[in-house]
């Protein structure tokens, strides 16, 4: 398995100001996830701690949190108070309101149990314009779920919850989507993302370990697991609510490894990973791989690999040109960049039976085909 990045192109990325991490190897098996989280362990991750600080302006996704006993409270300078409570599957804490005129949530006390006596039903969901804000309120949870995967100091850590604040609303069980960080990240830096998914409906199950990559079960598994588990439970506000059936995972550079080998689990149904995919020959449903052009990091020949591999689902090699290994990260704002977009119609279509987004995908003049934005490649995707 050669290198991806030459020891002299690597000294050159140390010194990139948005790298988040130098996820790793070019992926011609199976295992090319531990080679990944070798070579991301020692990336720079300048980019992290300076998104720490231009985030905060975003009450979506931003703040500082203070944790003790399950509970956390961040603030934004836009005046947003995110207040969150409970592990697993316990007491949900307040939804996050800012200023501004921005998407934000509506502030709550209370949430729903979710335990209706009767459940919910598996079925198409209303068509939704992907890239605005969904119909539900989200709620936030942090330090949730079970202890998996790594922390910084090497030790289990817990998960955060992303997920919409009145259960059921509809009628229809939630899909689960599992998010895996990139190298020394957490679920914060992508918050714009993962609450915008759980706008549209999806339960959000997010691992707090900054390398995903490590850990038996490993952690985006293990998060799928919990969140079905509570599923069962009778005093989990995710009774009877969630749609066991349709679980999709995502995540970025070595959460985008990570993502791939969540794919083999037969519990996870389809996978978008960003910036980062290793060949996974035992898929349970469709892929979409997602590259930037200008990507030195992990670069979309490194991507390519995972799609030369797959065979027996359908699969799709989304490479957008203009984009480099973050900055189709949102930080600022609310407003989703075109890669989260095309994440969260991919998530829509298969996970929610969104028939009105399947064109952007499918077919030989699907919408990102035509896009010259993008650079597509397809397989088994005709219709």
């Amino acid at each position: 398995m050669r290198t991806a990045i030459s020891r002299a192109r690597w000294v050159l990325l140390e010194g990139m100001v948005l790298t988040l991490a130098a996820c790793g190897s070019e992926a011609n098996n199976d295992s090319s996830v531990a080679s990944s989280t070798s070579a991301s362990s020692n990336a720079s991750n300048t980019m992290a701690s300076s998104a720490n600080s231009s985030t905060s302006s975003v009450s979506s996704a931003t703040g500082t949190a203070d944790t003790t006993n399950g509970s956390s409270t961040s603030s934004g300078t836009d005046g947003a108070v995110n207040t969150s409570t409970g592990t697993g599957g316990g007491t949900s804490g307040t939804a996050s309101t800012g200023a501004g005129g921005a998407s934000t949530e509506t502030a709550v006390t209370t949430s729903s149990t979710g335990d209706t006596g009767t459940g919910c039903s598996v079925g198409p969901w209303p068509a939704t314009e992907p890239a605005s804000p969904g119909p539900f309120g989200v709620i936030t949870e942090e330090n949730v779920g079970p202890l998996a995967g790594e922390g910084g100091d090497g030790e289990p850590v817990a998960f955060t919850l992303f997920r919409p604040e009145e259960l059921g609303q509809n009628g229809l069980c939630h899909p689960v989507i599992t998010w895996g960080n990139g190298t020394g990240s957490s679920p914060s830096l992508y918050g714009v993302l993962l609450r915008h998914l759980a706008s549209h409906g999806f339960v959000v199950i997010a691992s707090n370990s900054p390398n995903v990559a490590s850990g038996d079960p490993p952690p985006m598994v293990a998060g799928v697991s919990w969140v079905i588990e509570q599923n069962d439970d009778p005093t989990s506000p995710l009774y009877r609510q969630i749609d066991v059936q349709h679980v999709g995972a995502t995540g970025h550079s070595q959460g985008g490894f990570a993502t791939s080998v969540a794919g083999g689990d037969d519990q996870v149904t389809t996978i978008a990973p960003l910036c980062g995919a290793a060949a996974q020959r035992n898929l349970h449903g469709p892929a979409l791989l997602l590259c930037g052009g200008m990507d030195e990091v992990v670069p979309c020949s490194t991507v390519q690999n995972a799609f030369n591999a797959t065979d027996d689902q359908p699969v799709m090699l989304a490479n957008y040109l203009t984009a480099d290994h973050a900055d189709w990260v949102t930080f600022r704002g609310t407003e989703l960049s075109p890669v989260e977009t095309a994440v969260v119609a991919w998530m829509r279509v298969h996970l929610m039976d969104d028939t009105s987004l399947r064109p952007w995908f499918y077919g030989a003049s699907c919408g990102l085909c035509t896009d010259s934005a993008w650079e597509i490649s397809q397989k088994l995707m005709d219709e």
